[in-house]
């Protein structure tokens, strides 16, 4: 009976693993690295057009109490949204999140993000072969004193 038991968790154990590395393995380690707002924006929009929208709701606070720990919600109701890129403008490393969507549900997302000062955060949708943007200004407090 033990000997069962310990096989199975075994089992599940390595089953467990495998599967983690392997959803790391997509990753691209470019995307999550340190370097410029600008070259990052390039790179996921290909200099194609962005078009500001209002069908994107943002919700962030204006100013947040501490960088490390801001909460955010993004909704939508739009149709067939492939991906969403969340970017910080002035963070070591701008891209914050990806998600890839399913066309089958609507699109409800919370997180907590980390800023590293004052600044825009973005979220950048990828719907079919166009490009949509909306993003809110965040005043990042620090010790009770604002960075900008």
């Amino acid at each position: 009976m033990y000997r069962r038991t310990f096989l199975e968790l075994l089992t599940l154990t390595v089953a467990h693993f495998g599967f983690a590395q392997q959803a790391r393995a997509n990753w691209r380690s470019e995307d999550f690295s340190a370097g410029d707002f600008q070259a990052k924006w390039q790179a996921i929009t290909a200099n194609q057009a962005v078009i500001d929208t209002q069908d994107i709701s943002l919700n962030l606070p204006q100013i947040a109490e501490n960088g490390a720990v801001v909460p955010i919600a993004i909704r939508s109701e739009l149709d067939n949204l492939d991906k969403l890129y969340l970017l910080v403008e002035k963070n070591p490393t701008p891209l914050a999140a990806v998600f890839e969507l399913s066309p089958a549900v609507s699109v409800y997302l919370t997180a907590r993000i980390k800023m590293a000062e004052s600044c825009n955060v973005i979220v950048l949708a990828k719907q079919g072969e166009r490009w949509l943007r909306c993003g809110q200004w965040v005043k990042v407090m620090v010790g009770g004193c604002g960075t900008g």
